[in-house]
């Protein structure tokens, strides 16, 4: 136990000392996610607002519509229309037989566009109007916030939590005589490689969970989006994914004789692959594979990550967590198994 601990404090001390590691876990997410709020705050708080909508005295649109909450009925003149138009006073003018004038498209104009085609249909069909029919609500509705962009956040957490591998990859560096100073004295020493690898494998896992804590607290409280609204099962679900990525590190560092530089960029290729399949790069690509591939949504680690953390948090649904969390058990479990069978068979003719 006393090997065990001084083992993850000196692996610990070596992780903080790394400044280049400890700017690509914890300080680039963050620069992420200050450019993805810059470049995507105006597109998610956009509203359409209230609709303005222009008839003269006596039309039927003012019975018809009075009591929508969405649109402000304006009489006015009707020739008081075509300047009430260009000055952006009313955003549609409806005359008494139902035409549409207006000075631009937009989406204010096309909702009044639908909802007067939709009225005429009626009215073709001999069925009588009496407002009530734009009010009834067909679907049970319960209040959600829907932002596709938030995605992109969800993703980003998704991705910091494989960032363990980088620290995986440094601890089997450390082990191996042919990759590293400390690999040719611990082989030369009766210390046993699998204490190091498990105090390494510790300290990536904590070192990584606060790389979490962190993106996680500045979203929060300086970006202000408001991500882990279930906050329990959400942290399982991340403590899972940084097993995942721990062990992807390990399994990267073991499988292969390369030079770190090598593995890491192995690493990071593979990382920043499986996010962008997840939705990172845009909502597009999610709904892409959702639609068109949805059996790799299912096996990718960051993608059942990011799904999971958005059905909780926003759908309030915990229903795919256990299969999720059984899914990335499995391949954690299947990683380190790999990785154990190249560790022991390694062996050196000269130290």
């Amino acid at each position: 136990m006393t090997s065990l601990l001084r083992n993850c404090m000196f692996q610990g001390k070596c992780y903080f000392r790394d400044r280049s590691q400890v700017f690509w876990t914890m300080l680039f997410p963050i620069l992420l996610a200050v450019f993805f709020n810059l470049a995507f705050s105006d597109i998610s708080s956009s509203s359409i607002g209230e609709i303005n909508i222009g008839a003269s005295k006596g039309n039927p649109i003012h019975y018809m519509l009075s009591n929508n909450e969405v649109f402000r009925l304006l009489e006015i003149e009707e020739d008081e229309y075509v300047k009430m138009l260009e000055n952006e006073t009313i955003h549609v003018y409806v005359d008494e037989n139902l035409d549409l004038y207006l000075s631009q498209s937009g989406i204010r104009q096309s909702i009044v566009k639908e909802v007067v085609e939709e009225i005429k249909q009626t009215l073709v069909l001999g069925s009588p109007i009496g407002g009530s029919e734009l009010e009834v609500d067909y679907i049970k509705k319960e209040r959600q916030e829907s932002d596709p962009y938030i995605v992109m956040f969800y993703a980003l957490i998704a991705m910091v939590t494989s960032y363990g591998l980088f620290i995986g990859i440094e601890v089997v560096s450390k082990i191996q005589a042919n990759l590293s100073n400390v690999g040719i004295r611990l082989n030369a020493t009766p210390l046993k490689k699998e204490t190091f690898l498990i105090a390494g494998t510790l300290v990536a896992l904590c070192s990584n969970l606060i790389s979490n804590g962190v993106l996680i607290i500045f979203l929060q409280y300086i970006l202000k989006k408001d991500l882990l609204t279930n906050i329990g099962h959400s942290l399982i679900l991340i403590f899972f994914g940084n097993l995942f990525g721990v062990s992807l590190g390990i399994f990267i560092g073991a499988s292969n004789k390369k030079d770190s530089g090598v593995k890491v960029s192995i690493g990071t290729a593979t990382s920043l692959f499986l996010s962008f399949l997840s939705g990172l790069m845009g909502p597009w690509m999610k709904n892409t594979i959702d639609t068109k591939a949805s059996i790799i949504g299912r096996i990718n680690p960051i993608s059942i990550i990011t799904n999971n953390l958005y059905r909780i948090n926003l759908l309030q649904s915990t229903k795919k967590l256990g299969e999720g969390i059984i899914i990335l058990s499995i391949y954690t479990l299947i990683l380190l198994f790999a990785s154990y069978m190249f560790i022991r068979r390694k062996s050196y003719d000269s130290i």
